[in-house]
């Protein structure tokens, strides 16, 4: 049957915006954020370019709940999941591909292995995960229970700018971490988020008074003002040789993936089973008392630092840089075979 080509379209929803809006590439809105919208557009234009005429309707947004028509038998990207949950409008998709994964990926038994004031929380969040998933999955909206095939993508880049880092032995920060403090209250004290942020300071005191020689700096701020200027950031985390990257309120978090792109040595906790951290060159940890002598251990080996860095560049570009994600994309819906639409 012949196919006519036809170009692909595309939109975006924003929470402040009533409706999607089609996405111009030569004129893009000119109130875009400067977060990971940037990164994802940057995925889909890749798309476009990979594949011009597929006849395809994608809709990049962070909506789990409201549906709009342009939404009807499109390609979402799904942003902001936080429980890996599924969306009530899943049956009037093609596909979805979204971050924060599409399934459990923290059982119970890895809680084991944590330091016990954060493995309950991790535990707790776990529980309420699962019931949150239970009860959406029982509200889509189909009565059949069409399943609509998801895919999970990287968290990608949040705060930072493109910038051409110096080598990692000539950067003058030896540990660099910018977030919100741990918090207090009845929130702050259930958050795994809280407590392995508070666990992971600590440690960056004992690290400091072990070696006092050493650079570091931590950058806290507070949840009201939002997140570190993206200038300021960026040019902090490009002069840093290792950047920490504590979990968020999910598994995986931006610092990881911003601190590969620009070449720094990052030190993260267990990484989840998630095809895009194949081969991610992270040093892991378990229990962030270990810190100190894993600093200490990086600092006095400048060639594991180097070929770290280097590792990390490629792991980023070969994994989650738009490009690499795009073709994941195409690959995916090659495999679906999905057909460009007809006039």
């Amino acid at each position: 049957m012949y196919i006519p080509r036809m170009r692909n379209r595309f939109f975006l929803w924003l929470y402040n915006y009533p409706a999607p809006v089609e996405i111009d590439w030569g004129r893009l809105p000119g109130d875009l954020p400067p977060n990971d919208v940037r990164y994802y557009l940057g995925i889909l234009q890749y798309f476009d370019t990979l594949n011009p005429d597929g006849g395809l309707t994608f809709v990049l947004t962070w909506h789990f709940d409201a549906f709009h028509e342009v939404m009807k038998d499109a390609i979402v990207l799904l942003i902001g999941d936080e429980y890996q949950q599924v969306p009530r409008y899943q049956c009037r998709m093609r596909a979805i591909f979204k971050n924060g994964g599409v399934r459990r990926r923290e059982p119970f038994r890895k809680a084991l292995h944590m330091p016990l004031p954060l493995a309950w929380r991790v535990m707790v969040r776990d529980a309420r995960s699962s019931i949150i998933r239970a009860r959406r999955w029982w509200q889509r909206e189909s009565p059949r229970r069409i399943v609509t095939p998801m895919y999970e993508i990287p968290a990608g880049y949040h705060s930072l700018l493109e910038v051409e880092p110096a080598p990692i032995e000539m950067r003058p920060l030896d540990v660099f971490f910018a977030g919100t403090p741990a918090t207090s209250g009845r929130m702050g004290f259930w958050r795994a988020s809280a407590m392995t942020r508070k666990l992971m300071t600590r440690a960056l005191a004992r690290a400091q008074a072990e070696i006092p020689s050493a650079k570091i700096e931590c950058m806290m701020v507070s949840v009201n003002s939002g997140r570190l200027n993206p200038e300021i950031y960026t040019q902090k985390l490009s002069s840093a040789k290792i950047a920490l990257a504590p979990r968020g309120n999910m598994e995986e978090t931006n610092r990881l993936i911003e601190g590969a792109k620009l070449g720094c040595v990052v030190i993260s906790e267990p990484l989840p089973a998630r095809w895009y951290f194949r081969d991610c060159p992270a040093v892991v940890l378990r229990d962030w008392a270990e810190l100190p002598g894993i600093v200490k251990s990086l600092l006095n080996d400048q060639e594991r630092m180097q070929s770290l860095s280097a590792q990390g560049k490629k792991w980023y570009d070969a994994m989650v840089a738009e490009k690499a994600v795009a073709k994941f994309i195409t690959q995916q819906l090659k495999e679906m075979q999905i057909p460009a639409r007809s006039a």
